[in-house]
């Protein structure tokens, strides 16, 4: 099946940047369908635990598994995203993601949620989060993070004509996915 109008939004940024919180916003007032990441991490991190070889090969797998369902059913989908510009795998997992839903008709945008580290850490304390993401990084372990991964993405992005980067620190997620929804429309 190969539809020209389907999409495929990548939403990234740093732990507690607003992935989830703006992917549900968007997902509330648009047919799209929020894939977010966790919701697979947490399981097979459970299992197999946090940074296992087994849970890198499942992750992605299952991921890269749901996404190709999602492009063969013509499904708008986002999908949620640490990216950690400093390994090579995860571009290679965006590029894959990106030509599974290219090479049937659909066209990929990538949302670059940004946020100093003191709103993120704060962001991080929050008890909803702690129930929608067992394994997500908690408030203490934010500020370790940014001086271990690289989450800033290189300037120019790699595909610059589908890429918007969005403060999060001033917007509501309702006004972040209003911004989001308008431009990928």
């Amino acid at each position: 099946m190969y539809n020209r109008n389907m999409k495929l939004l990548i939403i990234f940024g740093p732990p507690a940047v607003g992935k989830l919180t703006v992917g549900k916003a968007i997902e509330e007032q648009t047919d799209f369908h929020l894939f977010h990441n966790h919701a697979i991490m947490d399981d097979v991190m459970h299992i197999f635990g946090t940074g296992t070889p087994a849970e890198d090969r499942l992750s992605r797998v299952i991921r890269e598994n749901v996404i190709e369902e999602a492009a063969k059913t013509g499904i708008d989908l986002i999908f949620t995203y640490v990216w950690n510009f400093g390994l090579k795998k995860g571009k290679y997992n965006i590029d894959r993601y990106k030509e599974i839903y290219e090479s049937r008709g659909g066209n990929v945008y990538f949302a670059e949620l940004v946020a100093p580290a003191a709103i993120r850490i704060k962001r991080a304390a929050s008890p909803e989060r702690q129930v929608n993401k067992a394994h997500a990084a908690k408030a203490e372990e934010i500020a370790k993070l940014d001086s271990t991964k690289d989450f800033r993405s290189p300037s120019p992005f790699f595909y610059p004509n589908m890429y918007k980067q969005i403060g999060t620190s001033d917007k509501t997620p309702r006004e972040l996915a209003s911004q989001i929804i308008g431009w990928v429309s």
